[in-house]
């Protein structure tokens, strides 16, 4: 979704919402209420996150300015303060004897999409990171944050953004005509709520419009906006206020979990990301490298790399994502950590949900030897981004 999942569900649960459909009634396990230690013995960690709140990139009520005055798809102010907490538990995780308080180039680096609202998250989560000390406190007025570089990485983090890449292309062209037999699905089950959406907003009936509505009504939640009329005493037979909204909620997010599941996206968006990350540990272990990695990309990309480590997730909510803890001893050994906003400020990092062919090679506190991991997930990874995206001649490498 785009905004909490813990949040929709406090939102349907103050509406007295109760939903029919097989998702609405899955209920998450409660997130716990601390972060995991870290292993004494750790040389590499990584953490990767889905961006922070944003608005929706289709306003249902554009004259009301009561919230989503930054723009359509930009970071907005909820977004900004789970990044925040984001980086403030990567902090306490890490600690201070593990790296500086200060920046310090050779100590970590960090990578972004090139969507401003990854790049702002990725900003305010390091800020969180880092809070300079000493020779770093260069201005008084800003005694809690100091500038730090990072590296925009369209090829490791927003590939579908990526010019000349038709395989990229194939792989989201189910997605984005509704032809996967999910979204199909989904389309033809609610295609009465789609038109109706369409009817009064002008928009097309599409599921992926749809989506958008799902982000309006959270935000408006949120915020106790009004929702419009049509929304608010609807004319669709069968439906009042409370049964229309849970209806369009269940669109939140629909295509980007759609690629997270369907295989040549999924690889599409995640396979080179999953190679830097194993790439990033095979250095570590040579005494070489940051000891702190961390990206900021989007839903699908996020969850699809997720999905190719191992990791059992079928969604994402905003800010959520991995932290993989690498160590040498007494063999190269990779844990693979979740992290969680709960809900807004603050955030927990705790171990992660995997597949049996993972989870069974743990040992006692969460750690699989590197090159088993690689074994089993190492299929999934692209080493080179240009052939897979189907670049097969000079002029189209251009």
């Amino acid at each position: 979704m785009e905004f909490l999942k813990v949040m929709l569900h406090l939102v349907l649960g103050f509406l007295g919402i109760h939903s029919n459909t097989a998702s609405a009634n899955e209920v998450a396990p409660p997130l716990p209420s601390s972060s995991i230690a870290r292993d004494p013995n750790t040389i590499l960690i990584l953490f990767g996150t889905r961006h922070g709140c944003r608005n929706p990139e289709n306003y249902v009520n554009p004259s009301d300015k009561s919230w989503g005055q930054e723009g359509p798809l930009e970071l907005n102010r909820i977004g900004k303060k789970q990044a925040l907490g984001l980086g403030k538990e990567i902090r306490k995780f890490i600690g201070n004897d593990y790296i500086n308080a200060n920046y310090f180039g050779k100590e970590a680096v960090f990578y972004a999409s090139s969507a401003p609202r990854c790049q702002m998250t990725l900003q305010t989560a390091i800020a969180g990171l880092y809070t300079p000390l000493g020779f770093a406190d260069w201005d008084k007025r800003y005694d809690n944050w100091s500038p730090v570089p990072y590296t925009i990485d369209d090829q490791l983090l927003r590939m579908y953004n990526v010019k000349n890449c038709p395989k990229s292309d194939e792989a989201w062209a189910p997605i984005s005509n509704d032809s996967l037999p999910s979204l199909a699905k989904m389309e033809s089950e609610n295609i009465e709520l789609l038109k109706y959406m369409a009817e009064n907003t002008g928009w097309q009936p599409k599921v992926s419009l749809a989506a958008d509505l799902a982000d309006n009504i959270i935000m408006i939640e949120h915020t106790r906006a009004k929702y419009p009329q049509w929304m608010n005493k609807p004319t669709l037979a069968g439906y009042d206020k409370k049964k229309l909204i849970a209806a369009y909620s269940e669109f939140a997010e629909a295509h980007y979990k759609a690629c997270a599941e369907h295989m040549p996206c999924r690889q599409m968006m995640g396979g080179y990301w999953l190679k830097h990350t194993i790439d990033s540990m095979k250095t570590a272990a040579t005494g070489k490298g940051p000891k702190v990695i961390g990206y900021a990309s989007h839903t699908e990309v996020t969850l699809a790399v997720m999905k190719l480590m191992g990791y059992t997730r079928k969604e994402l909510t905003t800010s959520a994502g991995f932290v993989l803890e690498f160590k040498n001893t007494p063999q190269a050994m990779v844990r693979l950590l979740e992290h969680d906003p709960n809900p807004v400020d603050k955030h927990v990092i705790y171990q992660g949900t995997l597949i049996p062919e993972l989870s069974s090679l743990q040992d006692s506190n969460g750690f699989i030897p590197l090159a088993d991991f690689e074994k089993v997930i190492g299929q999934f990874e692209i080493s080179d981004w240009e052939t897979a995206c189907g670049r097969t001649n000079n002029c189209q490498k251009a």
